[in-house]
């Protein structure tokens, strides 16, 4: 099921220019996207989009690959990065629990951690990156 997508101001993209594969990944949670990618109304840029679900929840992978990455960020908190086909990845950040580690082979859908970081408002979420060659992409283009 496609999480919730709350209601914000438009966001500039420049789409002519990033190549639409809607489906390429599956949504790694099930829940509301709160911060979408790009330029936020206060004019910081998010290279990810900030999903909110109830604490505890599984975070699946978005498509089969290899664990890059499996520790704690500064600034990111618990974080994982796969590395999948086509010079793609997908990165997790704000986790509470990783169920990962590096050079782990993940399967599409297997739960790679949960949710647990409370934002502002005192919603459990985590943010979520999609990169191609190592550039940030807008993650919705992707996901189906």
């Amino acid at each position: 099921k496609e999480p919730k997508i709350e209601d914000q101001e438009p966001i500039n993209e420049k789409k002519d220019k990033v190549m639409l594969e809607k489906g390429r990944f599956v949504w790694p949670v099930e829940g509301t996207v709160k911060t979408r990618f790009g330029i936020q109304p206060n004019k910081t840029y998010h290279n990810w989009i900030k999903i909110a679900c109830p604490a505890g929840t599984r975070v699946m992978a978005a498509a089969r690959g290899t664990v890059i990455f499996s520790a704690n960020l500064k600034d990111f908190g618990e974080t994982i990065i796969i590395r999948h086909d086509h010079d793609f990845a997908t990165v997790y950040t704000h986790l509470k629990k990783r169920y990962v580690r590096a050079d782990q082979a993940i399967k599409k859908s297997q739960a790679i951690a949960t949710v647990g970081r409370l934002d502002e408002t005192g919603d459990a979420y985590f943010n979520f990156e999609i990169r191609l060659k190592g550039k940030a992409r807008n993650p919705l283009f992707y996901l189906p």
